[in-house]
């Protein structure tokens, strides 16, 4: 699952101030780099309405609203995307990259811990207008070993070589969800509670 990200750097990385101004000048709204939580409004990278073959910025909110109750989706299990009404349609016409520089996982003892790159990365999106309004939800996979012995899910993160594949092409979009080529560090955090339905 992935509960909480982030879309920050220490180094004050040039790629993702540049994002964050972007999105902040498109948008006319003041999106700060940090922590991004379920609800919230965040950067996406999505194909563009106009031009199938070109990526546009987009500000959506994070999380599906859960039919006939409160609540939200923030995640879909990459392996039965295509098998859920929920997801199916948006897997095969709506994916999005999701810009992130780490997330948060906890370990059966409610320890937090964060997976990072040292450089911006892209989780694997679907996006849904829901009244009028597009949200997302990250897809998630079964981890690697680093993440294995702390939590049973992990975003699809895509190679930035590959991301207009990601947008573009069924077919290898569905091969880009078993892959992993990112390389990932891990450092402990302070506890955090979390109260909402993280995967589906």
């Amino acid at each position: 699952m992935c509960g909480r990200y982030t879309l920050s750097s220490e180094k004050e990385d040039h790629e993702i101030k540049q994002l964050v101004a972007a999105v902040n000048r498109k948008f006319n709204v003041l999106i700060k780099n940090g922590d991004i939580r379920p609800s919230d409004l965040a950067p996406v990278i999505r194909q563009s309405y106009f031009d199938k073959d070109d990526k546009t910025l987009d500000l959506m909110n994070w999380g599906y609203d859960l039919p006939y109750k409160k609540g939200l989706i923030i995640n879909a299990r990459s392996e039965t995307v295509l098998e859920k009404p929920l997801f199916r349609e948006d897997f095969i016409s709506r994916r999005c990259l999701i810009p992130a520089t780490g997330f948060y996982e906890w370990d059966p003892n409610k320890n937090q811990h964060l997976f990072y790159a040292e450089k911006l990365i892209y989780f694997a999106g679907i996006y849904k207008s829901i009244n009028g309004v597009n949200k997302y939800v990250v897809l998630t996979k079964s981890p690697t070993a680093l993440i294995a012995g702390i939590h049973d899910r992990m975003p699809v993160i895509i190679p930035p070589e590959m991301a207009s594949t990601w947008l573009t092409d069924l077919t290898l979009a569905s091969e880009l969800l078993k892959q992993d080529s990112i390389l990932l560090k891990e450092k402990a955090c302070d506890n955090i509670q979390l109260k909402f339905p993280l995967d589906h």
